[in-house]
C-alpha cells in the first residue's frame, strides 16, 4: 500500500517507477537492502556519515524548491520523506525553531537494527538526521542517540 504522500507525489506526476528507474521529486532513487547500508557504513564511517549527512541536506533543499516550501514549512513532509526513504517513521516529541531542538523517536527502521550490533559506528540515520535537521534548523546541528527500547530509538538534535 502505497502512502499518502507518494499518492500525492503521484497524482502530481513526481513520483515514478518505470522501465527500472525510480524518480521521486525529479531525482532518481534506487532501492538497497538494509542489511547492505548497514555493512557500508562500517567501511568509513566518518566518510559514510559526511556523505550522507551532505547528501540528505541537498535532497531536502531540492525537495522544499519542488513543493514551494521553506524549511520550517517542509517539516511535515520530512517525516513523509523520512518514511519514503524506508528509514522508518519518526514522531516528533519536541520541536523548537528559535533555540534549534528537537527530539525524536525513530520507530520501525531497519537502520537502527544494524546500528544496535555496532555500538561504536555511528547509525546512518543519525546522519541522515544531521543533514535533515542542519536543512531545517538552517544551523549545524549535533544528533545524540538514546538506546533502542521497544522498538523505538529517540534523537536528541541541537545546535552545536
Amino acid at each position: 500500500m502505497l502512502s499518502p504522500f507518494l499518492k500525492k507525489l503521484l497524482f502530481v506526476r513526481q513520483f515514478a517507477i518505470d522501465k527500472g528507474k525510480i524518480e521521486i521529486l525529479g531525482q532518481t532513487q534506487i532501492m538497497l537492502p538494509s542489511n547492505l547500508m548497514a555493512e557500508l557504513q562500517l567501511i568509513d564511517h566518518d566518510k559514510v556519515y559526511n556523505i550522507v549527512k551532505t547528501n540528505i541536506h541537498d535532497t531536502m533543499k531540492t525537495y522544499a524548491k519542488k513543493m514551494g516550501s521553506t524549511s520550517s514549512g517542509i517539516v511535515k513532509s520530512s517525516q513523509d520523506i523520512f518514511e519514503t526513504f524506508g528509514l522508518g517513521q519518526f514522531q516528533i516529541l519536541k520541536l523548537d525553531n528559535s533555540k534549534k531542538i528537537a527530539i525524536l523517536n525513530v520507530s520501525n527502521s531497519p537502520m537502527c537494527n544494524g546500528c544496535a550490533k555496532e555500538k561504536s559506528n555511528p547509525c546512518l540515520l543519525e546522519a541522515a538526521l544531521d543533514g535533515m535537521f542542519t536543512f531545517l534548523f538552517k544551523a549545524d546541528v549535533k544528533v545524540e542517540t538514546k538506546p533502542c527500547r521497544m522498538g523505538s530509538t529517540q534523537f536528541i538534535i541541537n545546535k552545536r
